[in-house]
């Protein structure tokens, strides 16, 4: 089987206040691209991703879940985050294995805290962001008002990229219709606004819009570089539990989101020489741990490592600042949820994770030449436990 490349890669970390439906939105996406043949639901305890007995319990998710998809000839990586302030630190860890941080926010509830936190941590990290607005189907709801609230907190980069129509029971793309009804504002405006928000980021780009030349194709290819400038963040709505709006969702991922060849690249320090790692499988293998794991049926410990540069094999050797002697990875492992999977090798800019070993959150794992890559800001803790 060939190996992925970096362009054909998306990472994403779902992120947001608690209750927004971060984790139905996640398995919606997971049941639309088949890789589940099952909707998962978070109320009647049967989440895919939220499969721990704390999480049932809860009915909340407790720690960040690692699960991906295959649509279109992408490979979509997506880490599913816990959305209060008590369980906040898996939520900003995945930022760090992430091009893209999905702020998912309840149509009903609107901005919340953690909802302002999370587009902080993600525009100070540096990352793109996709805004979602869930929950679209319940009742009373304003949609308009969530929009203007978004608009002012975070900006009128900030723009429709579908609006809802059939009374909520649809959606309708922006950026390629010129025309059509939505249940508010009119397509015609959306486009225009869309349109302008990704050029918005190029002046050659902007020039040739001013002067009627732009063709839509080539906005489309300028939108990944928009959204990781932070110059256009495109606003979703989604019914996940209704289906609605989903399959928009994952078209807009093969051309509107950052892969990591167009998203943030990752600097390696080491002493006083800074090094930007390229997302290449032929260069030296470098990469960080962004989360750990054990699975409660086996007690296995499971280290989540994001590739930035290079490939990771079985038979290599890897280092870390507390490993500098190496040792060898054995398996590299897939994780769907809860399911885990062996396969050839981690190439750059995919997410894998390896079993029974003594790594640390935040370490850097390298095969010739270590460092240390930044996190995002986590916040100072209050006790210690």
């Amino acid at each position: 089987m060939a190996l992925l490349e970096a362009a054909q890669i998306r990472n994403i970390a779902l992120v947001g206040h608690g209750g927004s439906g971060k984790t139905s939105l996640a398995e919606a996406l997971l049941f639309k691209s088949g890789m589940t043949n099952r909707l998962g639901s978070v109320p009647d305890g049967t989440s895919f991703l939220d499969s721990t007995e704390e999480a049932k319990e809860k009915l909340s998710s407790v720690d960040s879940a690692l699960c991906h998809l295959v649509h279109k000839g992408l490979h979509v990586n997506i880490l599913d985050t816990p959305g209060t302030p008590a369980f906040c630190g898996p939520a900003i860890a995945a930022l760090a294995a992430v091009e893209c941080a999905v702020v998912v926010i309840s149509a009903s509830a609107g901005i919340q805290v953690n909802t302002r936190r999370m587009i902080e941590r993600a525009r100070e990290y540096g990352l793109g962001v996709w805004i979602v607005i869930n929950h679209i189907d319940a009742a009373n709801v304003d949609l308009p008002a969530p929009v203007g609230q978004i608009q002012e907190s975070f900006g009128t980069q900030c723009v429709p990229f579908d609006l809802p129509v059939a009374k909520a029971t649809k959606v309708i793309d922006d950026f390629h219709n010129e025309k059509g009804d939505a249940d508010f504002s009119t397509v015609s405006e959306a486009h225009i606004a869309v349109v302008e928000a990704v050029v918005a980021a190029d002046d050659g780009l902007m020039e040739k819009y001013l002067g009627g030349e732009l063709a839509i194709d080539e906005a489309e290819k300028a939108a990944p570089c928009a959204v990781a400038s932070g110059a256009f963040v495109p606003i979703f709505f989604t019914n996940s539990r209704g289906d609605v709006g989903i399959a928009e969702f994952l078209d807009a991922l093969t051309s509107f989101c950052p892969s990591p060849v167009t998203g943030l690249k990752r600097t390696l320090v080491s002493g006083e020489s800074k090094t930007v790692l390229e997302p290449s499988k032929d260069r030296p293998f470098v990469g960080q741990v962004v989360k750990i794991v054990t699975d409660p049926k086996s007690n296995i410990k499971y280290e989540v490592i994001r590739v930035h540069s290079g490939k990771l094999a079985s038979d290599m050797h890897v280092r870390t600042a507390h490993e500098p002697k190496g040792v060898r990875p054995g398996h590299v492992i897939r994780i769907l949820g809860p399911d885990h999977k062996e396969i050839e090798a981690g190439v750059a800019g995919d997410i894998i994770a390896l079993a029974k070993l003594d790594f640390h959150i935040g370490e850097v794992v390298y095969a010739d030449k270590g460092g240390t890559i930044a996190m995002p800001k986590f916040p100072q803790p209050m006790f210690s436990l």
